[in-house]
């Protein structure tokens, strides 16, 4: 009886372990979360984002030419991440209508793809679809990662690609005959890569370690390039197009003057001593209980730890690839020091070495004490600090969703009809506005669907900038509180809708 529950079982792993994934999901009420506006933590993330989508419907379908409402730069011009999401989430507006949820559901989609690869290759590597199971959801249970899967930000959709990617890589170790692996391989760690640079550690490790276990056993070069000819070619081809796609970028943002989309890495070494302490601080005692369960973290170190002493009967070529993506990934959080103080979504990009760290430390463990790690007794306890890990993510989750408007402002509850209000009044689609008491670069300007400039507040500064707008063509200001009014840079009242108020410009003496 048991031998046919356990052979049913193996049968349907994959479906087993995508409806735990989709039961985990419903308790995050990922359905509810889906269908929100953009809002909470990197609100102002979040809305540059959809301004990229809004602007490739609006105006055009040229790729290469990306744009937000924002007109700090010359029209609007500007590009950080490559925009394929984006593009395709614009392209899918003509189909089933304006819908932001079509970005999360694509995001959600590749994330999601990405998790079933990763338990399709721990199962690979374990043979014990327990633990495949087990440390699957432990790896899914950081609280960043899962806010970030059912979101607008492509960071979630880099860890997916990069993880597809690490699937077809040991498919193909396993046979390296099958050239298809080998080319999907680099096709996901490309795209993974292209959205965000920094995930381009994993085809560097892939590479390296392959060529490193060549050195290791003494064959020549000439034998080592003639053995992995097609590998050194598909990974030339990827590093041409993301250095490709990196210039382009650079070179965009200069001729368009944009300042604001990050392009180079901020180095600890750059850094103040005071400044790397107060990054450290915020890392340690303010990120650190969002990354993961605090005794998940604990069991993370301690098994990496333990596997380090015993590294002796670790898999040798498991290793190898650990070693270079954990020195890969520590490069990056030097390079990228600065921005883990402010910028959670940073951390998604270590998961790959963490995956890995742990994995090779479990094998070694494994291989060490195979009775201690079989048994009920520690399974039962990984089990347990996985649920614990899970409902802590959970908790954690809800609360980033709660008073949501001390996060963005009020603006998404202010401005949500103002779109439509402004429509109808007849404001033509390339009037452009500024957008007062609204300290984001362009959520105001998505929400109302029109170009210009956003201002924080009505200081000497601000008007100043003002002026500015204007001289530079902006032909509307919209308060989003009545207070700030001023009849000193307004013309007449053109219109009012729940609260907000858009006046017509004019230019101060």
């Amino acid at each position: 009886m048991m031998n046919r529950i356990n052979n049913k079982i193996e049968k349907y792993q994959n479906y087993l372990f995508l409806i735990l994934l989709l039961a985990f999901y419903a308790i995050l009420d990922y359905q509810t979360i889906l269908f929100l506006r953009p809002q909470g933590i990197h609100f102002i993330r979040q809305t540059d984002v959809l301004s990229f989508v809004a602007n490739y419907f609006n105006n055009g379908f040229n790729f290469f030419q990306p744009q937000v409402f924002n007109l700090q730069s010359i029209e609007g011009k500007a590009v950080g991440e490559f925009p394929v999401l984006y593009y395709i989430t614009a392209l899918s507006y003509l189909l089933f209508g304006e819908h932001e949820f079509i970005l999360r559901l694509l995001t959600m989609a590749i994330a999601s793809t990405g998790f079933f690869c990763l338990f399709k290759l721990l199962n690979s590597l374990l043979h014990d679809l327990f633990y495949a199971i087990t440390f699957s959801f432990l790896f899914i249970s950081s609280t960043i990662l899962l806010y970030y899967v059912n979101n607008f930000l492509p960071d979630a959709s880099a860890l997916g690609f990069t993880l597809i990617g690490w699937y077809f890589f040991f498919a193909y170790l396993k046979n390296e005959k099958k050239q298809s692996s080998l080319l999907a391989t680099y096709i996901f760690f490309t795209l993974a890569s292209l959205i965000k640079v920094t995930y381009f550690i994993s085809p560097i490790a892939a590479i390296a370690s392959i060529l490193y276990s060549g050195f290791s056993n003494r064959t020549s070069i000439r034998k080592i390039v003639r053995n992995n000819f097609v590998l050194l070619l598909f990974f030339t081809t990827s590093l041409v197009l993301v250095l490709g796609w990196n210039l382009y970028v650079i070179r965009y943002n200069m001729v368009y003057q944009d300042h604001y989309f990050l392009i180079h890495s901020t180095p600890i070494w750059s850094l103040s001593k005071t400044r790397i302490i107060e990054v450290w601080d915020f890392i340690t005692h303010y990120w650190y209980s969002k990354y993961y369960f605090q005794s998940t973290i604990h069991f993370f170190v301690s098994i990496i730890f333990v596997g380090v002493f015993f590294k002796r009967k670790s898999e040798r070529m498991l290793g190898i690839l650990t070693f270079f993506l954990a020195l890969g990934s520590m490069c990056y959080f030097v390079l990228f020091y600065a921005q883990f103080k402010d910028h959670d979504y940073y951390f998604i990009a270590l998961i790959p070495a963490i995956i890995f760290l742990v994995m090779n430390a479990f094998i070694t463990l494994r291989n060490k004490f195979p009775k201690w790690i079989n048994s009920y007794i520690t399974k039962a306890l990984l089990l347990l600090l996985c649920v614990l890990s899970l409902n802590y993510a959970r908790e954690k989750l809800i609360q980033r969703y709660k008073n949501t408007e001390l996060l963005n402002g009020g603006i998404v509850t202010l401005l949500a009809e103002t779109r439509n209000y402004i429509d109808s009044i007849g404001i033509s689609d390339d009037a452009k506005f500024v957008v007062m008491t609204d300290a984001t670069p362009n959520g105001g300007l998505y929400f109302i669907n029109r170009p210009g400039w956003t201002l924080k507040d009505d200081s000497e500064a601000s008007l100043l900038l003002l002026d500015s707008y204007i001289n530079q063509g902006a032909n509307y200001i919209l308060f989003t509180d009545k207070k700030y009014v001023n009849t000193a840079i307004t013309s007449y009242k053109v219109g009012e809708n729940n609260g907000v108020l858009i006046y017509k410009l004019v230019k101060r003496n």
